[in-house]
């Protein structure tokens, strides 16, 4: 199950940024090359290309959430995991802001590997929003 996790947190940053992160310990890189991966699409017809308008806002959105912290919403979202968030998280996700809250979420939730439970993942991620602003 941790291994899963890893690969899990691994997918979201790929998914949600379109950066290529070789571990889940490394930081986020930002050159413009990384985004190979992300702008290949995952089915035929080519719909769920993310746009590098919207890669950058991600990309923006994670920075200030920081690796850790998304880590965090993530297991606690797209794996269901009732994990403590640290104040620290919470206020780095009110900082982040709610709209980059969810955008990253619906980002991650239109891939087809997510989309089949994105209204169980939309409840999740407003009860993450709703306990940080508290």
């Amino acid at each position: 199950m941790e291994s899963f996790c890893k690969v899990s947190i691994i997918a979201f940053f790929v998914l949600a940024s379109g950066v290529f992160l070789s571990s889940p310990t490394q930081a986020i890189r930002t050159s413009e090359q990384d985004f190979g991966l992300a702008l290949e699409p995952s089915s035929d017809n080519g719909d769920d290309i993310i746009p590098i308008e919207l890669i950058h806002y991600l990309r923006e959105c994670l920075k200030k959430i920081g690796e850790e912290c998304g880590s965090i919403f993530f297991t606690r979202i797209f794996i269901g995991k009732k994990n403590v968030i640290p104040a620290g998280c919470c206020q780095k996700l009110l900082d982040m802001g709610e709209e980059c809250h969810y955008t990253i979420t619906e980002t991650v939730i239109s891939r087809p590997e997510f989309i089949a439970n994105a209204t169980l993942y939309e409840t999740r991620a407003v009860d993450a929003w709703n306990k940080c602003s508290q």
